[in-house]
């Protein structure tokens, strides 16, 4: 009680509350920024999303494509269906004998870093 008085009387009180709301709407407005950048961050990465998951279906889809094709041409779809995984196992043993190079790792970052940059 003797503290709410000297504060009265000296004006802290007000001093006090006038903090608190600067405080509150400086937090609000960082908020708002934040909310900003991840909904402009979110605005570029999902188109980004949907050309990966298209082109996803478009690899599939060709696999499956390619795979029909050979068995019909080898007569068998052990052949045709064997041929497109060994393809698939192939390219794995390029890319993980290459997963330390630079050049790799340069292009990849290039191509993921290029999108988000753009502003």
């Amino acid at each position: 009680m003797k503290n709410s008085k000297l504060f009265g009387l000296l004006g802290l009180d007000k001093i006090i509350e006038s903090l608190q709301k600067l405080l509150e709407v400086r937090i609000a407005i960082i908020r708002e920024e934040i909310e900003e950048k991840i909904a402009e961050k979110l605005a570029k990465a999902l188109p980004l999303l949907l050309v990966v998951a298209t082109m996803t279906l478009l690899v599939l889809f060709a696999s499956l494509t390619a795979a029909f094709y050979l068995s019909e041409i080898m007569g068998s779809y052990v052949y045709g269906y064997g041929i497109v995984a060994l393809f698939y196992l192939l390219l794995t043993i390029v890319f993980y004998l290459l997963k330390d190079s630079k050049v790799l790792k340069k292009v990849f970052s290039d191509s993921i870093q290029k999108p988000i940059k753009e502003e």
